[in-house]
């Protein structure tokens, strides 16, 4: 138990590493969205317009990456049982979604 007791702060410090690192990864990959007011405004211009023609719930949308041409997205539909899951990228020119081809 001792040994349990010297290594605590060692556990809890490779703990809180592992999980800073998985946040600051998913961080990286927004950045777009916290860094330039004017992507994070036309991203949301288009994924609200995307859900309303795919008749989407905004709570299944996930942003996955966003580039300079494109939003990639991830839309969990909630139906009884497993929920498929599709992925979609919507383009920042056209505002046209089309699937994903690497999903």
């Amino acid at each position: 138990m001792e040994k349990l007791n010297h290594h605590q702060w060692h556990i809890f410090w490779v703990t809180c590493a592992v999980v800073a690192f998985a946040i600051v990864c998913r961080l990286w990959v927004l950045l777009p969205l916290y860094a330039d007011s004017s992507v994070r405004a036309s991203s949301q211009t288009l994924i609200l317009a995307t859900a309303t023609r795919e008749g989407w719930l905004l709570s299944g949308i996930t942003i996955d990456d966003i580039t300079d041409d494109h939003i990639r997205v991830l839309y969990r539909s909630y139906l009884r049982g497993e929920d498929p899951m599709s992925c979609h990228n919507i383009s920042f020119t056209t505002g046209k979604s089309t699937s994903c081809d690497d999903f």
